[in-house]
């Protein structure tokens, strides 16, 4: 807490008072003079606001590059909009805005016990995403470091096509097919005429202009676990359901209203390569065999196993390359036709031989059904990516496989397993190759001067400072008693630090943010703060 002498002036103050009303002696009568009242008034610095329990300091990356994406983030819990996320200030934010550096920070109201939240993350050029964030902490700290990457919609290995169609009260006229295809990504649309169009609540839409979206990715590919929202299989017991194929359709009219209903039955086809093997089946699939299908609300981050719809393979295409499995549905969202498997019943985890450095590393974990990243602390030797108990709940099975990396949060890459290797149950021995960069480390004072008191100075403590070159995912600096420590710096690089002071009031106007020069020294800073003036009177 920042030093502090109000508790002792009021003391005082108080003290004066008291001894002030005693004016005479009850036996003689004798005059007693009060002590003198304080003349001059006191400027007193305000107290810092306690250590937030939890800092969740996040970016939303591009899965390629690392680069940061500008995107929207709706915090949900069991499809609903959380009140639990608060900002630094303790105030509930459902939704938020990341801006062109693409990093958010967030904390978890007080008195609420919430180890995990569900993010749906939009952003314009990318596929959008649910991810489930686990909020817990290794033991005695209190900051998580956040990735969520996303798909571009101009890789070879996914594909988009947008059908803009005119309709009238709601129905069409005329049946509207749409069908994208790429490579081994693909999947098509077909609305019969006469189907009436509907929101979420079921009623008719009012628009006359609709676009039509839809898009998939190669299913054999790593990019399609990207894809993948999260939660598939949060309720898996014994068998998961694995992805084979996805679609992802959306419907809006003009004036921006989703189409999520039909009142008819319309038809999806999902493409799958004819090389899939299905392991309930213990063959490459074929014509005729019926697929599981489940489906994703992106309004509500839930995932539903539709029991009572199934996905039928049909015929090969005409490049011969791959089947079309179809089905009918009478709502739109993202959908997967899966596979039974074998659950994995063991830890997904990494061993590490060599140093992590001082700002931490990410693990990723990329395969066509799993798709995780995780932060790494410096020190560590090991990191559990998934439990036993919550590794069938994120798709990984018995016999899973997955590349291995691990990189810095600017992207740079210290172990890269290249090849997918077996993730459940033995751990993967990752060791360390440090980059051939040059990284430094430096550190600055944060000091908090009264505005109307230059000489009342004090250090400012449990700020929430972060720091970022242009184009990277940001840090957060370590802190010690109002000093900050920079770590991962990359020298030469220009590096912009900005600083959240919570509670505490800082004058209007004053800038909380700095930049410099990676392998120079990080200026001292003095911010400008709102203090009390106490008299005694």
């Amino acid at each position: 807490m920042i030093a502090n002498k109000k508790s002792l002036l009021a003391l005082s103050v108080a003290s004066a008072l008291t001894l002030s009303g005693c004016f005479s002696d009850d036996d003689n009568n004798v005059t007693i003079t009060p002590p003198p009242e304080p003349t001059d008034p006191v400027v007193v610095a305000p107290d810092a606001p306690d250590a937030l329990s939890l800092v969740v300091n996040g970016s939303v990356v591009d899965k390629k590059s690392t680069n940061v994406v500008p995107a929207t983030i709706a915090f949900l819990e069991n499809g609903e909009a959380s009140a639990n996320i608060v900002n630094t200030k303790g105030e509930a934010i459902a939704t938020v805005e990341t801006g062109e550096a693409g990093n958010f920070v967030f904390s978890v109201k007080e008195g609420a016990e919430l180890s995990q939240i569900t993010a749906v993350v939009t952003a314009d050029g990318y596929f959008s995403k649910s991810f489930n964030i686990d909020l817990t902490t290794e033991a005695d700290t209190a900051e998580l470091a956040v990735q969520l990457a996303l798909v571009s919609k101009d890789l070879d290995t996914v594909v988009e096509e947008v059908v803009e169609v005119a309709v009238e009260g709601g129905a069409v006229a005329e049946a509207i097919t749409a069908e994208a295809a790429k490579g081994k990504a693909g999947a098509d649309v077909t609305i019969p005429a006469g189907v009436v169009l509907r929101d979420a609540s079921g009623a008719a839409i009012t628009g006359t202009d609709i676009s039509l979206n839809i898009g998939s990715a190669d299913p054999t590919s790593s990019d399609a676990g990207a894809v993948l929202p999260e939660g598939l299989n949060a309720d898996s017991a014994a068998t998961l359901a694995a992805p084979v194929g996805v679609a992802n359709v959306t419907m809006t009219d003009e004036n921006g209203v989703k189409i999520k209903q039909f009142s008819n039955p319309i038809s999806i086809s999902i493409s799958i390569p004819k090389d899939t093997v299905l392991a309930s089946e213990g063959r490459a699939v074929q014509t005729g065999d019926v697929l599981g299908l489940s489906s994703h609300n992106e309004d509500t981050g839930v995932w539903t196993k539709e029991v009572d719809n199934q996905v039928t393979v049909g015929a090969l295409n005409e490049a011969g390359t791959a089947y079309k499995a179809s089905f009918m549905t009478d709502h739109l969202t993202f959908f997967t036709a899966t596979d039974e498997v074998a659950v994995c019943n063991a830890d997904v985890s990494v061993n590490i031989n060599g140093d992590v450095p001082a700002g931490g590393l990410f693990v990723d974990v990329q395969s066509s059904d799993i798709n995780a990243t995780r932060s790494i602390a410096a020190g560590s030797t090991s990191k559990v990516i998934y439990t036993a108990a919550n590794a069938g709940k994120n798709n990984v099975s018995a016999d899973a496989t997955a590349r291995i990396v691990l990189r810095d949060a600017e992207g740079t890459v210290w172990f890269d397993s290249v090849d997918e290797v077996a993730v459940c149950g033995e751990p993967v021995n990752a060791t360390l190759v440090a980059p051939e960069i040059e990284y430094t480390t430096t550190s600055f004072a944060l000091t908090g001067v009264c505005s109307n008191e230059a000489d009342t100075a004090v250090p400012v403590e449990n700020s929430v400072v972060t720091y970022r070159r242009a184009g990277k995912a940001t840090y957060q600096a370590a802190n010690a008693s109002g000093t900050y420590t920079l770590n991962n710096l990359v020298v030469g690089e220009t590096y912009t630090v900005n600083i959240d002071t919570l509670t505490l009031e800082v004058e209007s106007g004053q800038a909380t943010s700095f930049t410099f020069e990676a392998g120079t020294d990080a200026a001292d800073q003095q911010l400008q703060m709102v203090c009390e003036t106490v008299t005694g009177a």
